[in-house]
């Protein structure tokens, strides 16, 4: 017999009892640094969210509704598990005991625990936006026409829906798996039992079945959503339900759940009498139906509808038609008949003359160049992007090019920690230039320039020109630090900080940015000590950090407001992919430009300000985040400077290029014998591929009576649709002024006439000599000669084409310069063309006679132009010329000799001229 140690005895239970302490001290450990990092993620988003706006509720309202989402989600998870476990272990013992084998332990709570856990995870992030849009959900006012229910319900309610039933659906599967598994660890793994034998256990088997049954009964409820997905069908080839979806599939998914219960009922009713075969053929009746079902809708469909296509589709064709141009703002849109075109004369030019004024000659990419090099000042400044905007200058509604002078941290020379994080902090101000003038060298004529901001208008006042927020300002720095002050003005003065903006850097702060940055700096530096940290200072980035559930627009533009501050405005989009019957494109089928954004360049606030109240998915995220969003008019100071978005607008010429048809011209819409495809542009100089105009601002009178006065318009041009058809069809304007905000209207030309496209311009502009010429001989010598847009003016019942010519000479440095300029009209099949070194010198060669005089409004053009502008316009190009025409000349015609002789003479003093140029560059590039 042996002796038990008990020494022994104690010594094992000391020690599994300090195991278990272990264990135990380890959990709370790790529990501990868990909810620390949610803690630590939870503080730096709310202040983040209090910094850039006192948005921290979107937080706490979303955090809500996660936690109960994953609350429910895990709770549900662990039921059905846990009962389902409850079973399997009732169904185990009682197999293990009818062998004569007592069964271990088996436990329940833990797997049902852990696999609920995670099932919570799963569903929370999915859930919780789409619970609160249908807690909150706003009717749209519009029904569908299948089901007559309002659009609300399938942009908010049904979308929550689905993810029940599929959270219910994907539990009835992990059940599923879940118990064979557990079935399969515990007898194949003891006694070497066979499937055989476990199969046989009739207790066992029910358990299984009744887990697919239960599969089963949950997809009944799909029925639902799979009759309602009809509408997002394909009805030839555009959305929605065809003719087939809808009196045949249709039909078949309204009768499909009672089948499935009358053949899940038979099913179960003969597999608990233990009669396998029937209840094998009554759950083979489903699949069979459906099968049938399908033979039946591709018999029709092939055999009924297609022979007769148009006729039976016309009244969902007409559907999609209507939901297209409802969802996408299309149905808002006024249309006018454009007169049959006139030629161009002085007079209209005169009548027109606040147009004529400022029609833009200059591009914004070239103009950015020109500030990059004229303005920037230092090596450390720099400008991203420009914009048109309307200003009132010296008494008038002008619209300008404005342009932001941000710190590029790329051009710091030296980018030290000290440098990158504590000097070179913030901008410096903007420049402003006329859109429609250029100086006697070609380059940009400045309205508001220069660091110290000299303004050609005194109203123009920037009194806070430091820029601590822009669009290519994206690093985090430190202001107020102690003994460093930062990089003002010229790089020779100093600031100290003194705005709202940033998060103070007390011990906390300090200790958690150092971890999140992974910058031991942050808490070790004796700089740091009481100063701020200014972050998420991209100003798109900032604005859409606290709504993901808009799609802010990447194109913010800078504005000078009455207070002698700046701020960036940015618009954000609703959205949505749920409209019935409305065609998808960039992935959505509805959207709206619903909210202004306004963030401070100097103080970072941020504020959203709703501007389409009848939207109904911004009504639903205002009732979900109550004062979140601003209810009052957008401050005076920035309604004078509204602008409509270029990418919204993009989204409506791109769907309207099919569904400019009202539904009462479906046949057409369907032969689809009215495309039109945005006007093309050439790509490059000397190259036959083309690309799609952009859209292009002016200050136009929109014609028809539309418009009172010229106003700041957004327009693009359309083509007919097809190889080599590039004659202008209509074009697309929107309405800017705060008053007519988003007004669309769509101009479309008389079909029995052929009016020029830009293409087709280009390719005439190509074709005049002196164009070609000068383009030859200015593209020696290295430098880069290069056509700027060619843009298209509507005046009265003309059409102005204005085109500029750029030079650049060779070398990083070098200043674009507009070079020529050429206007013309359409005149029958020709094209009349003027050219000069200004606007008003090109309009004066234009409409100068035969005989060189020059008719009343292009003499007062001439004028305008000044007289060193109309002596240098004179240079041979065809006043009033058609491209082709052979003008009258007086004399002999030169001979080749003396051709040659003049082409040599103008190649050697423009070669002068380039050399010249680049030694300025070389200049300036030393200079900075």
């Amino acid at each position: 017999m042996d002796v038990i140690d008990m020494n022994e005895l104690n010594r094992g239970k000391a020690a599994g009892k300090k195991l278990r302490i272990f264990g135990v001290a380890v959990g709370i450990l790790a529990a501990l640094v868990v909810g620390a990092l949610v803690a630590k993620g939870f503080y730096m988003e709310v202040i983040q969210l209090d910094e850039i706006g006192g948005l921290s509720s979107v937080f706490w309202i979303n955090l809500g509704y996660k936690i109960a989402a994953f609350a429910a989600g895990c709770l549900v998870s662990f039921l059905a598990l846990f009962v389902t476990g409850i079973f399997i272990r009732r169904m185990v013992r009682a197999f293990w005991r009818g062998r004569g084998i007592e069964p271990g332990k088996l436990p329940v709570a833990l797997p049902a625990a852990i696999l609920g856990f995670f099932g919570g995870l799963l569903v929370s992030n999915e859930f919780y936006i789409k619970a609160l849009t249908f807690l909150n959900s706003t009717p749209f006012g519009a029904a569908d026409p299948l089901f007559s229910t309002d659009i609300g319900y399938y942009v908010f309610e049904r979308p929550f829906l689905i993810a029940i039933y599929s959270f219910f659906s994907g539990l009835t599967v992990l059940v599923f798996f879940y118990t064979l598994i557990y079935y399969g660890a515990v007898l194949l793994g003891r006694d070497q039992q066979s499937l055989r034998e476990i199969a046989q256990d009739h207790a066992i088997v029910v358990h299984n079945v009744v887990n697919v049954a239960l599969f089963i009964a949950v997809r009944i409820f799909s029925y639902r959503f799979t009759r309602e997905g009809l509408l997002y069908s394909d009805v030839v080839n555009n959305a929605g339900a065809g003719f087939t979806d809808v009196n045949v599939l249709l039909r078949y998914y309204t009768i499909a759940p009672f089948l499935l219960v009358a053949v899940l009922a038979c099913g179960l009713f003969f597999l608990f009498r233990r009669d396998l075969k029937k209840a094998l053929l009554s759950f083979a009746v489903y699949p069979a139906v459906f099968i049938l079902t399908m033979l039946v809708a591709a018999a029709v469909q092939f055999l009924i509808v297609n022979p007769n296509e148009y006729n039976l589709e016309k009244p969902y064709i007409e559907y999609n038609m209507k939901y297209t141009r409802q969802a996408f703002g299309l149905d808002q849109i006024r249309s006018y008949s454009f007169p049959e075109t006139r030629i161009l004369t002085p007079d209209v030019v005169a009548r027109g003359r606040n147009i004529i004024d400022n029609v833009r000659v200059v591009d914004i990419d070239s103009t950015v160049k020109n500030n990059i090099q004229l303005q920037s000042n230092t090596n450390f400044y720099s400008f991203h992007d420009g914009d048109i905007l309307n200003y009132t200058v010296n008494g008038k509604e002008t619209p300008v090019f404005t342009s932001a002078r941000e710190v590029d941290q790329n051009r710091i020379p030296d980018k030290s920690y000290i440098n990158t994080k504590f000097k070179y902090t913030h901008g410096y101000g903007v420049v402003m230039n006329s859109i429609n003038k250029i100086t006697p060298k070609g380059q940009v004529e400045y309205i508001l320039s220069g660091l110290r901001m000299r303004s050609t208008d005194g109203a123009l006042v920037v009194d806070q020109p430091r820029i601590y927020y822009g669009e290519i300002t994206n690093e985090q720095v430190v202001v107020n630090a102690a003994g460093i002050n930062e990089i003002d003005y010229d790089g020779n003065e100093e600031f100290r900080y003194d705005g709202s903006g940033g998060i103070p850097l007390g011990f906390l702060n300090r200790v958690l940015f150092a971890i999140e940055n992974q910058d031991l700096n942050l808490l070790t530096s004796n700089y740091v000590k009481g100063a701020t940290l200014l972050l998420n200072r991209n100003v798109v980035a900032r604005a859409q950090k606290a709504f993901p559930f808009l799609h802010v627009d990447g194109d913010a533009y800078i504005v000078l407001t009455d207070e002698g501050g700046l701020a960036w405005v940015m618009d954000a989009f609703t959205y949505s992919d749920q409209y019935p019957y409305a065609q998808k494109t960039n992935g959505v089928n509805y959207i709206r430009n619903s909210v202004k954004i306004v963030v401070d360049a100097y103080n970072g606030t941020t504020d959203y300000y709703l501007i389409d109240r009848d939207d109904p998915i911004i009504r639903t995220y205002s009732k979900i985040y109550p004062g979140v969003f601003r209810d009052e008019p957008l401050p005076e100071s920035l309604q004078k400077h509204n602008r409509f978005p270029e990418a919204l607008f993009n989204i409506q010429a791109d769907v309207l290029r099919r569904y400019h048809l009202p539904e009462s011209e479906s046949a057409t819409f369907y032969s689809q014998q009215d495309l039109w495809a945005i006007a093309k542009k050439q790509r490059e100089l000397k190259s036959d591929e083309t690309e799609n105009m952009e859209p292009y601002y002016n200050l136009l009178m929109l014609p028809e009576g539309v418009g009172e006065k010229e106003e700041l318009i957004l327009m693009l041009p359309f083509t007919p649709s097809g190889e080599n058809k590039n004659n202008m069809v209509s074009w697309l304007a929107v309405r800017n002024s705060y008053e007519h905000y988003g007004e669309t209207i769509i101009f479309e030309f008389p079909k029995n006439t052929n009016v020029f496209g830009p293409y087709q311009v280009e390719v005439k502009i190509n074709q005049i000599d002196k164009i070609s010429s000068d383009m030859t001989l200015w593209g020696q010598s290295g430098s880069d000669v290069y056509k700027g847009n060619l843009l298209v003016i509507p005046i009265e019942d003309s059409v102005l084409y204005v085109e500029p010519v750029y030079i650049r000479a060779a070398g990083t440095s070098s200043i674009p310069e507009v070079r020529e300029i050429v206007v013309g009209y359409q005149d029958g099949d020709e094209f009349i063309y003027g050219i000069g070194i200004d606007l008003e010198s090109a309009l004066a060669d234009l409409f100068k006679e035969a005989g060189g005089e020059e008719t009343g409004a292009a003499a007062a053009a001439s004028e305008g132009a000044g007289a060193g502008s109309a002596g240098e316009s004179d240079s041979g190009a065809g006043a009033g010329t058609s491209v082709g025409e052979n003008a009258a000349a007086s004399g002999e015609p030169p001979t080749d000799e003396e051709r040659a002789a003049a082409l040599a003479e103008l190649n050697e003093k423009y070669g002068e001229l380039v050399r010249q140029l680049d030694d300025l560059g070389a200049l300036i590039e030393r200079l900075q």
